[in-house]
């Protein structure tokens, strides 16, 4: 049952597997792609927890480095000021 995680849905606990989106090989970590980077970032700018983003301690720990990476590069804002005046997060300077 290490594979499994506790959902509040009635008044008894039910379990339900959890998944990572990484290891069933549906995605890529990649700091060059800031559209997907952008859906682990919140509306602060901060990158979100592994129960948000779904995705197991391996896979958090290299989201979270090509989060910093693309933020090193431009490619993501640092703060959600950048984000107000853009008005999204990942858009390229074409589009603004």
């Amino acid at each position: 049952m290490a594979n499994t995680r506790r959902v509040r849905g009635t008044r008894n606990f039910i379990t339900k597997p959890a998944f990572c989106p990484f290891c069933k090989g549906r995605m890529k970590i990649d700091y060059k792609d800031g559209s997907m980077l952008s859906r682990y970032i919140s509306n602060q700018g901060k990158i979100v927890s592994r129960r948000r983003s779904r995705s197991c301690a391996k896979h958090q720990r290299s989201l979270a480095q090509a989060i910093k990476r693309a933020r090193y590069l431009a490619m993501l804002p640092y703060a959600p000021t950048h984000i107000w005046k853009t008005g999204g997060v990942g858009l390229s300077r074409s589009t603004v």
